[in-house]
């Protein structure tokens, strides 16, 4: 029988070695997951700074063997009552049954935070251990499904693809590539532009709406960086009026490679069907290559919806790589009956504190004088002790 482990994660708290595991565990499942490379120590560094720190745990077979499954849960800023997950197993410590235990706790843990739903990536396919485990969640479906896309800069074919784009310059606009912050005199018109990247078909559904003001951009800008990550802009800039019309946005790991994450490219309506997105992407690829010689590739996450993003994309080299899916599960939410039983110790005669659990992992806490028996919830995990899952059977 193999018994897993599983506990809360506190960064700060943690061990050196068990930091460095929990990292390494989630930086491999990440670059697996989503194409895109994260630093161990870059990620440790972002934890331990974190505020306010996101709800994570750890998975072990047995209680003092290394980490083998690591989750992580956040509130979705743009959709109210939704958490996204993310959770990843060790390639060694899979078919032990950690994945099912790690959910079961985010799931506890979503609905303490009153999250109606949750949300989280997963490799697509039929050989896909995510997809397969993310089959067996009870009322999951599929909101979108994603394909990973590359743009190799080390081919010299797309270079001169992109070389030969850029020249094709499209009348009444200029380039303009800055390396963050966005110049002062064109942060309001860039921010104009950002606000039509919900434009594209399910953005709405992976990102939220925001006033894109001075401030917006500054703080997105920001964020973006917040791990160390370069952010890389270039833009349209219509040549009667100076300002952005169009822009597309990529972000150079701290170590400077090997993969650059294509993020967000939007055109303003009225300056649309020019070719400026083609001729912006095409210079963003040359950009990259000039100023970060260590990207030897680039990726870029595409709704499978959207033609013709696809379509501009290849025309740039890109291909695709893999299949992610974007899925959704309900919460378990409410209290079903609870079968009360009274605590082996009692103060006196019958004042005597009574104990029930619920499908959904709290512990009521009652006396016998409430005849209603309205209860104080609590989460073990909260009342100082790990929880341990025996698995009769190995799951994936």
């Amino acid at each position: 029988m193999t018994t897993v482990t599983v506990e809360p994660f506190l960064p700060r708290h943690a061990s050196a070695a068990d930091l460095a595991a929990w990292c390494a565990v989630f930086s491999d499942g990440y670059r697996d997951s989503s194409g895109s490379t994260v630093s161990q120590s870059a990620l440790a560094e972002r934890l331990l700074a974190e505020e306010p720190p996101a709800m994570r745990w750890a998975a072990r077979i047995g209680s003092g063997d290394a980490v083998g499954g690591v989750a992580q849960l956040r509130p979705q800023p743009h959709q109210p009552g939704t958490g996204f997950l993310r959770l990843f197993v060790a390639p060694s410590a899979r078919r032990n049954g950690i994945g099912s235990v790690l959910l079961l706790e985010a799931v506890r843990a979503a609905e303490d935070a009153g999250m109606d739903r949750l949300q989280s990536t997963v490799l697509a396919g039929t050989g896909s251990t995510g997809e397969s485990f993310a089959r067996t969640v009870p009322g999951l479906h599929v909101v979108l499904s994603l394909e990973l896309q590359e743009q190799r800069l080390d081919q010299e074919w797309v270079l001169a693809r992109c070389r030969e784009l850029v020249a094709r310059r499209p009348p009444a606009y200029r380039l303009k590539h800055w390396i963050r912050p966005a110049p002062e005199q064109l942060t309001t018109s860039f921010g104009r532009v950002m606000g039509h990247v919900l434009d594209a078909p399910g953005a709405a559904l992976q990102m939220r709406s925001r006033t894109w003001d001075t401030a917006a951009v500054r703080a997105w800008e920001a964020t973006m960086t917040a791990a160390g990550d370069q952010l890389i802009v270039s833009a349209a800039v219509h040549s009667a009026s100076g300002e952005v019309v169009a822009a597309t946005v990529a972000t150079v790991p701290p170590s400077g490679g090997p993969v650059a994450d294509q993020h967000d490219t939007a055109v303003l309506p009225e300056h649309r069907r020019q070719g400026l997105a083609r001729w912006i992407k095409a210079e963003q690829a040359i950009r990259l290559h000039e100023h970060f010689p260590g990207v030897r590739a680039v990726t870029s996450t595409v709704n499978q919806e959207n033609l013709p993003v696809t379509a501009l994309n290849r025309s740039l080299g890109y291909r695709p790589i893999s299949g992610r899916l974007l899925v959704e599960a309900p919460v378990a939410v409410g209290h079903p009956a609870r079968e009360w039983q009274k605590s082996s110790y009692c103060a006196q005669g019958e004042a005597c504190i009574h104990v029930a659990t619920a499908r959904t992992g709290t512990v009521g806490l009652t006396e016998s004088a409430d005849p209603h028996r309205s209860d104080s919830p609590h989460h073990p995990r909260r009342l100082g002790r790990p929880r341990t899952h025996d698995q009769g059977e190995p799951h994936p």
